[in-house]
């Protein structure tokens, strides 16, 4: 059993003794492996184990944390890792996130950090380097074996809002704007408010110019998950 920490809000309660690590892997041995792994460490304490974004997301404020150790791909009808650190930073822009990946790959990293998590370990990597970018992450530091990509141009895509970022998801997935405010629910005017603001940041003036910007990233992504 990991320990669970009093339930005081991130942002009240005074770090003292170990960093609080957060566990959201959808495979248990993966999980039951870094529980195992930390408990060796005193200087970390588990407060969190979760196989789904959902029940990840339910805890947050019950069993704060300092460093999450994210798994990149959750499984069917998961976000993958980009989108998740999007969703997630959108809801707490301090969280800090480590994501852990069988994809050992420059391009995914680079979108990963890009997005906002601070660091990432190949799961081809010995155990004690999850460790190791764990203490690194929460001292506030980038933890990737690709140091490189920390200086790579933004994306256009990068210069969206979470919310924008979304919705064009969601365009590039065919849904009208009505579809999108449905599923978001929200109303057609936001929707259609946060379109407009994405295509002028990507300096486009069409539905067709906006496709031809977004559906490679987007495609990329895909390929990478």
């Amino acid at each position: 059993m990991f320990n669970q920490l009093c339930g005081l809000p991130m942002s009240t309660r005074p770090h003292i003794g170990p960093v609080r690590v957060a566990l959201l892997d959808d495979h248990a041995l993966v999980r039951k492996g870094l529980e195992a792994e930390l408990a060796g460490d005193k200087g970390m304490v588990v407060v969190g184990s979760y196989g789904s974004s959902k029940s990840f997301k339910e805890n947050l404020e019950r069993f704060p944390f300092d460093v999450a150790v994210i798994d990149y791909s959750l499984g069917s009808g998961e976000a993958d890792g980009v989108q998740l650190v999007r969703q997630l930073l959108s809801k707490d822009a301090s969280m800090k996130i480590l994501i852990v990946s069988a994809y050992d790959d420059g391009v995914v990293v680079g979108n990963l950090i890009r997005a906002g998590a601070k660091g990432f370990v190949a799961k081809s990597r010995p155990l004690a380097e999850v460790s190791t970018g764990i203490r690194e992450v929460f001292k506030g530091a980038i933890y990737t074996a690709y140091t490189e990509i920390v200086e790579v141009q933004l994306p256009a895509v990068d210069l969206l809002s979470p919310n924008e970022y979304e919705v064009v998801r969601y365009f590039s997935e065919g849904m009208s704007v009505s579809q999108i405010a449905s599923q978001l629910n929200k109303s057609m005017k936001t929707i259609s408010t946060q379109k407009s603001n994405a295509c002028k940041k990507l300096g486009v003036n069409s539905d067709v110019e906006l496709l031809k910007v977004i559906l490679p990233h987007f495609k990329s992504i895909g390929s990478s998950s």
